[in-house]
């Protein structure tokens, strides 16, 4: 309180609307805005659909590799991959067939300069799928890679 009588009542009267107001706000936010009805069957087959939709996409499947990984000690460590690759539309498949090679050398640059430690965990592999994907969608010259999936992936 501040000693003068007017201007603490001033500031009583302002806490007790703004106080009023958010209390109002919060019981109308909760009990008179209805919520949007949703169609759980409705819901259910978008998401079916979608599920077949991914399943049918054209994926380039590609020959087990081996990379050898970064070690500054002196034991030998590796990657043993075999991947898929899903692309966005069907002659963005057969195009990429013809550059395996291509796509080999883009993993084994990438994968070979990360660390096994690095590769080992969940968030490794997500950054190594995001890296191939962005190398070789700036190869390719445009977002032909939709996304890459890994159907072995051994580190020894």
């Amino acid at each position: 309180m501040t000693g003068k009588p007017l201007f603490d009542k001033i500031i009583m009267a302002i806490s007790l609307v703004c106080s009023l107001g958010s209390a109002g706000l919060v019981y109308y936010s909760h009990n008179m805005i209805e919520k949007p009805k949703t169609n759980k069957q409705k819901e259910f087959n978008d998401m079916a659909q979608s599920a077949i939709s991914d399943l049918q996409s054209p994926r380039i499947s590609m020959e087990e590799i081996s990379v050898n990984l970064y070690s500054r000690k002196t034991r030998l460590r590796f990657l043993n991959v075999k991947m898929d690759i899903e692309v966005y539309k069907e002659e963005y498949k057969d195009n990429l067939s013809n550059f395996k090679s291509i796509i080999n050398d883009q993993l084994i640059d990438v994968a070979g300069n990360m660390k096994a430690d690095q590769l080992n965990s969940i968030t490794g592999k997500i950054l190594l799928e995001s890296r191939i994907k962005k190398r070789l969608n700036e190869i390719f010259g445009a977002s032909t890679i939709k996304k890459i999936y890994f159907s072995k992936f051994i580190i020894q």
